[in-house]
C-alpha cells in the first residue's frame, strides 16, 4: 500500500511501566535461519509467522539522527504478544528522507547518527516479548508522495539508477548495520523493498517518477547477496502482488541482475512475501482463495500485507471485487491451513482505520489462531500484564525546550464529528509540575489534512489547578479554525495536543482521559497500548520527542492521597446547586464568605460574562440573551464545580 522460543526471559512487566528492553545486551545468534517446509526457522525454531505491520511510528523518521521513542514500539509488542502473535513488519529508510544520507548525486555518505542504536533498541524490546521483525529497508515512496520536494525525488532516482550509488549504500549503509545488528535473534528477515513495482516503468508502476525493473532487481539481488554473505539471517522483499513473484524474482533473474558481483551466487530470496488488497485484485490473484502451492513457487510464501479487518461488507471496507469477501479470522486460518508461512495484516498505525482496520480488528484473529496452534506460534518472551479497570494516559515531560522543537501528542483516525456539539477531554496536572506551558488542541481536516487549531481554547497551565481533574471543552463548529478553507467536521483526520512551553524548558506530568464528542467516548485509554505517540518538530521535520514519554496508569493511582475530582463527581461535589437563575437574576448559592470567580458560558463554550462573588451573591442578567448556560465557579485557582441554568 501507499504506502519456537527465542529465549525465555523470566520477566513480568507491570502494564504501567515504561521499560521494555531486555536486561543487558541481547547476544547475536549463531545458528543459520532458513525457510523450508512451509515455515520459517528463526534462531533454530520453526514457526508460523502471525502478526501485523507496524509499519512505522513516525514515517521515515524511526531511524536517523534522533533517538527512537521506544514507548510506542513497546506498546505494540505488548499488544501483539498478548493477542498470541509473534511478528511485526517495520520500515527503516522508507524514502531516504532522514537515512541514509545522500549527496546531490544520489550517493550514500553514511547512516543517521542514531540509526543503528535505534534498530538495536527496537529489536531488543521485540526480543523481550518474543516478537520477530521483518526489517524493510526501502519503499516505492522513494519516487512517490507529496512529502518530498522535486529535488529529493530526483536525488532518489539517481540513487536507484546509478550502479555506483548502490555500491556506496552497501559500503556506507548496509554493511555497518549488518556488522552491528545483522544477526540479532529478533530479526525475521532483511526485506529489501516495499512494493518496488510501484516505482517501475515496466511492471505497472504508479509513482510520480519511475525506473526500470532492472534497477530494482539489481538492488534486490545485491542487497540479498550481502545479507547472505554477512549474516545468518534471511532476505526477502515485499512484492506488490502474487503474479509478480515468478515474473520477476526467480533465482535466475536475481543472479543475472547481480551481474559481475562476486557474491552473485548468493543473490536470492529465502522466501517470497507478497501483498493483497481485494479492491484491486480478484479471487484468481488472492492468497485467501488459492493455496500456497498453487502459485508454483519453489519456497515458502508469506502474506505480507492485507486488510486488518474483515472485507465482507460488514464494515467500512467497501468496493471489493466480487467473490473476494473474507472475515479476518478466516483469513489467518486460511493462511495457516493452506501452506503459507505466515500472515501480517496492515496495519497498527494505519491512517485510515475505518477502511483498513487496526490492531483491535485483527486482535480476534490472532487470538483465534493462537488458541488453535499456539505450539506453532509461541516464541516465549516476557509475560504481559494486561491493564484492567479505569486507565488514563500519563504524559511525563522532562526539559521540553521552548520554541522549535515543539512537541505533539496525538492520534490519527477518521472522526466524524458533524453531528456533535463539543469535543472535550479531562486533564490532571500533577502537583509540583511546571506551569509555564500551553496545551493547544488541534485537529487535521480534509483530504489535505489542514491544520486547524483551537487557539482560543488552549489550556494555559498557569491558570489551571494542580492536583485535581478538570474538563476542557471546545465547540466543534467554531472552535477549530483551519489555516485555509472552511472547517468540515465530517472529515476530521487526527486529534492532536501540541505542547508549547514558554520562558524556559518545561518539566512536569500531565494525565489525560475521556476524550469525547458530546457523550460519545472517543478515547479512554483503557485498552492495552491505547496511549498516544509523541513527536516533535525540528525545522519542520518530525522526530521522536525523547523529552516526552506516555504510558497507561490506573486512574485511582493519580494524585496519591490527593482527592481526585473525577468527571462523574463534578456534578455532585455540592449538596445543593451552585447557582440558580430567577427571571433575569443570577444567584450564587453555594459560597460561604469565600471569594470566587464566576463565569457564564453558553452552549458553544464561549464565556459571555465574568463576575467576582463573595458569599451568596446576585447579579443582573438583563443584557444576556435567553437560553441555556453553564455557570462555572473557581476559587483560589481551583474549580469548585458548575451548574446548568436557563435564562428566560
Amino acid at each position: 500500500m501507499i504506502r519456537k522460543l527465542l529465549k525465555t526471559i523470566a520477566v513480568i512487566l507491570a502494564a504501567t511501566g515504561l521499560t521494555g528492553g531486555v536486561m543487558g545486551a541481547v547476544p547475536m545468534q549463531t545458528t543459520q535461519d532458513k525457510a523450508e517446509d512451509g515455515r520459517l526457522t528463526v534462531n533454530g525454531h520453526k514457526v508460523f509467522i502471525s502478526g501485523m505491520n507496524i509499519a512505522w511510528n513516525s514515517f521515515a523518521n524511526d531511524v536517523g539522527d534522533y533517538a527512537v521513542n521506544i514507548q510506542p514500539f513497546i506498546s505494540q509488542f505488548k499488544q501483539i504478544k498478548n493477542a498470541g502473535g509473534n511478528a511485526v513488519r517495520w520500515w527503516l529508510h522508507t524514502d531516504n528522507q532522514r537515512c541514509p544520507k545522500l549527496n546531490g548525486d544520489g550517493a550514500v555518505t553514511g547512516l543517521g547518527t542514531k540509526t543503528i542504536d535505534n534498530i538495536r533498541t527496537v529489536l531488543d524490546s521485540a526480543y523481550n516479548y518474543g516478537i520477530v521483525v521483518s526489517l524493510c529497508l526501502f519503499s516505492f515512496d522513494l519516487l512517490h508522495g507529496d512529502n518530498k520536494t522535486a529535488d529529493q525525488i530526483a536525488r532518489n532516482k539517481k540513487f536507484l539508477e546509478t550502479p555506483a550509488n548502490l555500491d556506496t549504500y552497501i559500503e556506507n549503509g548496509l554493511k555497518p548495520m549488518l556488522e552491528a545488528v545483522g544477526n540479532h535473534p529478533a530479526i525475521m528477515c532483511w526485506e529489501v523493498f516495499n512494493e518496488p513495482e510501484g516505482m517501475s516503468s515496466d511492471a505497472g508502476g504508479w509513482s510520480n517518477e519511475k525506473v526500470p525493473m532492472s534497477d530494482i532487481l539489481r538492488f534486490t539481488a545485491r542487497i540479498a547477496a550481502v545479507v547472505h554473505d554477512k549474516t545468518l539471517k534471511m532476505a526477502s522483499t515485499g512484492i506488490h502482488e502474487y503474479g509478480k513473484m515468478k515474473t520477476w524474482y526467480s533465482d535466475d533473474k536475481l543472479k543475472t541482475a547481480a551481474g559481475s558481483d562476486p557474491l552473485a551466487s548468493k543473490a536470492y530470496l529465502d522466501f517470497y512475501m507478497a501483498h493483497y488488497y481485494p479492491e484491486y485484485i480478484g479471487p484468481s490473484g488472492s492468497p485467501f482463495h488459492n493455496t500456497a502451492k498453487s502459485w508454483g513457487m519453489d519456497r515458502p510464501i508469506l502474506i505480507g500485507e492485507f486488510p486488518a479487518q474483515s472485507w465482507d461488507g460488514s464494515n467500512g471496507y467497501g468496493s471489493i471485487i466480487p467473490g473476494t469477501a473474507m472475515t479476518i479470522n478466516a483469513a489467518y486460518e486460511y493462511a495457516y491451513d493452506n501452506g503459507y508461512c505466515g500472515a501480517l495484516s496492515w496495519s497498527m498505525t494505519e491512517g485510515n482505520p475505518t477502511k483498513f482496520g487496526s490492531f483491535n480488528t485483527t486482535k480476534p484473529a490472532l487470538e483465534n489462531l493462537y488458541a488453535k496452534h499456539n505450539a506453532d506460534i509461541d516464541l516465549g518472551g516476557a509475560v504481559v500484564v494486561v491493564p484492567t479497570g479505569d486507565q488514563v494516559m500519563k504524559v511525563a515531560i522532562t526539559s521540553l525546550p521552548t520554541g522549535d522543537p515543539q512537541a505533539e501528542l496525538g492520534k490519527q483516525e477518521n472522526l466524524a464529528l458533524s453531528d456533535k456539539t463539543n469535543l472535550t477531554f479531562d486533564m490532571y496536572i500533577d502537583s509540583g509540575s511546571g506551569t509555564n506551558m500551553k496545551v493547544l488542541p488541534v485537529v487535521k481536516v480534509g483530504d489535505n489534512w489542514t491544520w486547524s487549531p483551537a487557539t482560543n481554547y488552549a489550556v494555559d497551565l498557569s491558570t489551571k489547578p494542580a492536583g485535581q481533574w478538570f474538563t476542557v471543552t471546545i465547540p466543534i463548529s467554531n472552535g477549530f479554525i483551519p489555516e485555509s478553507g472552511s472547517f468540515d467536521a465530517s472529515k476530521v483526520k487526527a486529534f492532536i495536543l501540541q505542547f508549547q512551553p514558554s520562558g524556559s524548558a518545561y518539566t512536569g506530568t500531565i494525565f489525560i482521559d475521556n476524550v469525547k464528542a458530546d457523550n460519545t467516548v472517543l478515547y479512554n485509554f483503557d485498552d492495552m497500548g491505547s496511549e498516544w505517540n509523541a513527536t516533535k518538530w525540528v525545522n519542520n521535520a518530525a522526530a521522536p520527542a525523547t523529552e516526552i514519554t506516555t504510558s497507561q496508569v490506573a486512574k485511582s493511582s493519580v494524585g496519591g492521597t490527593t482527592r481526585i475530582i473525577t468527571a462523574s463527581a463534578k456534578q455532585t461535589l455540592s449538596p445543593r446547586s451552585l447557582a440558580t437563575v430567577v427571571g433575569k437574576t443570577l444567584r450564587i448559592t453555594a459560597l460561604d464568605n469565600v471569594e470566587s470567580s464566576v463565569k457564564l458560558i453558553n452552549l458553544k463554550g464561549k464565556t459571555v460574562a465574568n463576575f467576582r462573588a463573595i458569599g451568596q451573591t446576585s447579579f443582573g442578567l438583563n443584557d444576556i440573551p435567553a437560553g441555556n448556560y453553564l455557570v462555572e465557579l473557581t476559587t483560589n485557582g481551583k474549580k469548585l464545580g458548575s451548574s446548568r441554568v436557563v435564562v428566560r
